[in-house]
């Protein structure tokens, strides 16, 4: 909380209600004396809103210093009362400190007498200040008051409300002095990127994971083109090479060929038969088409597929639960497949099932196709981004975007294609849940971020939009998950929420 400090309000008061003061019976001189406001200086040290560490309990306070102007003195017949009063910023609400008081000599008397012969005629209680008059009375008191804290005081101002009373308690005069604007709400600074650029703007690498369809004779690794369907796979597969050809877009960097096998057999032979599986394709495709350089292709090591085994397993109702699959899942390592795949065979009718249902699919050759795709410029691109946005990199979507500006309904639908066809990168998906945002979209840009990948980045940015919503408990989450991953910013964020929160 920002505390306003050592300003010194002075005769600048604002006449809220004016009854026609009363000539005291001791105005020797004849002559009506300023109001008692008017009469002292408030000098205002400090309205502050504080918080119990034990309790929570939140109170307001007050502290100013008030200082005579001339000798503290009262007419003898006065009751002076000056509540410090916090009105709210929609003036619909006042929140009462405790009362200063100035008593005249004779009132003073009465009051005192009125009080010895019964306490409960007395409104003032323990709380109240009261003013010393005459010779002896210090020039300068300090006054201090709390009560309870309330939200709506934030951003409210101070006033002082005076009523003067003479005597049999009639209504003197009374008046008002506003001093100064105080509680203003807490004001963030918030660590947001702005637009991001991302680190991988400009790539343009690609690849393409297909599986070849072939079949092959029992644990045989020739090519028959004549075998089953073969014949069409392996147009398919030369189908796809020959696109990445195109050197109008593609640049054809590498067709890499991985074998797998299923975890039926001893290890050995299966690693094997997976990787003789693979070359005998590479082989094939490159006799298929010999303009192509033997260099491009490469072919990988085969593999047991255990990963693909047990995700097989996982996506079947019967098999999901299995105790002995997930006996083996949790021991499996480098160099126990194969006492592994004998756990498997121990309950007979789970590993007939596995070699009728799930095994067969696991032998499978893949091939990945990699290629890096041209540049274009912004006038390209523009020509491209809707029917072909995987062509462009990050930063060609952005270049679009920059053509049509902020103004143009297309600025949104190029982000949005960047966020859609990049959908790991968190820049991307930053940039156009603010754009929607900046669109009054407040619903569209949570669920954008909301369906992200998990990212700090992105976290960030959406505590930053549940804050500008009110939605605090929401933006807390958000911030503290990013926060927890290291992200700066949201540390920084989180505690400019808990400041904000600490007033409501």
């Amino acid at each position: 909380m920002n505390a306003m400090k050592g300003y010194i309000y002075t005769i600048c008061f604002v006449l809220l209600t004016a009854a026609v003061p009363l000539k005291a019976q001791d105005n020797s001189s004849g002559q009506d004396s300023p109001t008692y406001l008017d009469r002292m200086e408030w000098i205002l040290s400090d309205v502050s809103m504080t918080s119990d560490s034990v309790t929570g309990k939140r109170s307001a306070s007050v502290d100013m210093a008030i200082k005579w102007k001339d000798r503290p003195h009262a007419r003898t017949q006065h009751t002076v009362c000056i509540v410090p009063v916090l009105i709210s910023a929609d003036s619909s609400s006042e929140f009462r400190f405790a009362p200063v008081y100035i008593d005249g000599r004779i009132r003073a008397k009465a009051i005192e007498r009125r009080s010895t012969l019964d306490k409960r005629s007395t409104a003032r209680d323990e709380s109240c200040l009261i003013l010393e008059t005459g010779r002896k009375a210090p020039e300068t008191v300090r006054y201090t008051s709390s009560i309870p804290y309330d939200p709506a005081m934030l951003d409210g101002r101070l006033a002082l409300y005076e009523t003067v009373h003479g005597c049999a308690e009639c209504l003197v005069e009374t008046d008002t002095l506003f001093l100064a604007p105080v509680l203003p709400p807490y004001v963030p600074q918030w660590s947001s990127p702005g637009f991001m650029q991302s680190p991988s703007g400009d790539d343009k690498n690609r690849e393409k994971h297909h599986t070849a369809s072939l079949e092959f004779a029992v644990n045989r690794a020739e090519i028959r083109p004549d075998y089953m369907d073969n014949a069409a796979a392996l147009e398919g597969i030369m189908e796809s090479i020959r696109t990445a050809l195109n050197d109008t877009v593609y640049t054809l960097r590498a067709v890499r060929f991985l074998g797998f096998a299923s975890p039926d057999g001893p290890e050995r032979f299966n690693t094997s038969l997976a990787r003789r599986r693979a070359a005998s394709l590479a082989d094939h495709i490159k006799s298929m088409d010999t303009s192509i350089p033997d260099s491009l292709y490469i072919v990988e090591s085969g593999a047991e597929n255990w990963d693909g085994f047990f995700k097989a397993a996982a996506a079947d109702a019967q098999l999901a639960s299995n105790p002995v699959i997930a006996e083996v899942k949790a021991a499996l390592r480098e160099d126990n497949r194969d006492s592994c795949e004998r756990v498997l065979k121990q309950d007979k009718a789970l590993y007939d099932r596995l070699r009728k249902d799930i095994l067969p699919g696991l032998r499978r050759t893949e091939y990945v196709i990699e290629y890096d795709l041209r540049d274009f410029s912004p006038e390209e691109a523009e020509a491209l981004w809707q029917e072909h946005p995987e062509w462009l990199s990050i930063n060609e979507l952005y270049s679009v975007a920059g053509l049509y500006g902020k103004d143009d309904p297309r600025y949104l639908e190029v982000l949005m294609t960047a966020a859609d066809t990049y959908p790991s990168d968190a820049a991307a998906t930053h940039n156009a849940a603010m754009a929607l945002y900046d669109k009054g979209m407040v619903s569209e840009a949570v669920s954008l971020l909301s369906g992200a990948p998990f990212n700090p980045e992105t976290l960030n940015t959406l505590g930053i939009i549940y804050c500008s919503e009110k939605m605090y408990q929401e933006a807390r989450s958000a911030f503290s998950l990013a926060a927890g991953s290291g992200h700066e910013g949201a540390a920084h964020n989180l505690s400019e929420l808990e400041n904000i929160m600490r007033q409501l």
